[in-house]
């Protein structure tokens, strides 16, 4: 039996991650029952009351234990310098011995080579190459000590995207048998689960037509460009809803700024945050909306546009390498800093001016076989 295990650190994980990293475990647990493979899927955490609010398969172990997630500095240094010299851990080694762990996936800590646990390294994106602005000097300097530790020491470096394979290798020179790229799918919930628009629209006041913006504030989302448009559009009637953390500590002020701005030019009937709201009502207002946008500078390889792809919905995306790969089936694209351009889309779309071919190029059971079949590969199971 194979124990395959994940951390999930709520305080320290974004939600995006967290979500990445569930969805993965329902589908390889559905391919477990399926194919009868010997394996046993672990979750530690810090919160158990909060990975509650995720619906998790009773077949997945649960373990709730501060000992993983509250190590201090010194313990911290004490493994990452036992990895340069023995290629394995001292206090991480107990905690993987103790619990029989084979394999740790999705994760950031390195168990070595010489471990009793082979470890496979998630890097969603190398953001802080293309922004580092965004990052302080503290987080690169970490960042660099991780990459020549991960390049020494870790089995597998998983990555989301081939974008990400080509920023890995101009800053690294990690061997390319390590390195794995795997690019997720969702599993979304099926039509007759979700809410009907009726409770969307009486629960947060929507009009019957509106565009979906689901991403964080955080800054390189690009949320600003999405109020410009708004400016420049005269009619009215169009209609943006916003949901998703408020909070960047890199830049505390984002989002009140964006809200004065609405404020200042009268758009407050125009564009509405309606908050963190529950993954259910995030799915049903992608559903019943007119298109998801995505107007980010740079993402990792964006979840929300697999999900609405999953839902066969129209997609407005920033023209950035990640989403030309990601190549959803039905995409608008615009320049990220292009006003006009998006005006241009979301008027179109509105008045059905221009018709998708809905050309649907691999349905969603077949992208999720791939992604859970190549993730077996990785496993080497």
């Amino acid at each position: 039996m194979t124990r395959l295990a994940f951390f999930i650190h709520f305080n320290q994980t974004w939600i995006g991650g967290i979500n990445v990293i569930l969805n993965l475990i329902d589908l390889l647990d559905k391919k477990r029952k399926e194919t009868k493979s010997k394996i046993k899927i672990i979750i530690f955490t810090n919160s158990k009351q909060k990975l509650s609010k995720h619906f998790i398969n009773k077949n997945i172990e649960i373990n709730q234990d501060s000992t993983l997630f509250d190590q201090n500095i010194v313990v911290r240094i004490i493994d990452k310098i036992s990895l340069l010299f023995l290629n394995k851990t001292i206090f991480l080694e107990k905690f993987l011995l103790k619990n029989k762990i084979d394999i740790i996936s999705h994760t950031s800590i390195i168990s070595g080579i010489n471990s009793c646990s082979k470890s496979i390294i998630w890097i969603p994106d190398f953001q802080y190459l293309h922004f580092p602005k965004l990052f302080s000097l503290k987080y690169k300097i970490f960042k660099y000590i991780n990459m020549k530790l991960y390049s020494k020491c870790a089995h597998k470096i998983l990555l989301s995207s081939d974008s990400a394979k080509e920023d890995l290798k101009i800053i690294s020179n990690i061997s390319s048998k390590k390195i794995e790229v795997n690019k997720f799918f969702f599993k979304v919930p099926p039509k007759n689960k979700l809410k009907k628009f009726s409770y969307l629209r009486k629960k947060y006041k929507l009009p019957n037509k509106y565009f979906y913006l689901p991403n964080q504030y955080w800054e390189h989302k690009n949320h600003k460009i999405v109020i410009e448009t708004l400016k420049k559009i005269q009619d009215k009637k169009i209609f943006i809803c916003s949901t998703g953390s408020k909070n960047d500590h890199r830049n505390p002020k984002y989002f009140l700024n964006l809200m004065e701005n609405l404020k200042k030019n009268k758009l407050e009937n125009n564009y509405k945050y309606l908050g963190l709201v529950p993954y259910i009502d995030v799915m049903s207002l992608m559903y019943h909306s007119l298109a998801l946008i995505n107007p980010s500078y740079f993402e990792g390889w964006s979840s929300t546009v697999e999900q609405a792809n999953a839902y066969k919905k129209i997609v407005i995306l920033s023209k950035i390498k990640v989403h030309l790969e990601q190549n959803p089936d039905n995409a608008f694209y615009f320049n990220p800093n292009n006003s006009f351009s998006l005006k241009n889309i979301l008027l179109n779309i509105y008045y059905k001016k221009t018709i998708m071919k809905n050309k649907v190029k691999k349905n969603t059971k077949v992208k999720i076989g791939e992604y859970i079949n190549n993730y077996y590969r990785i496993l080497n199971l």
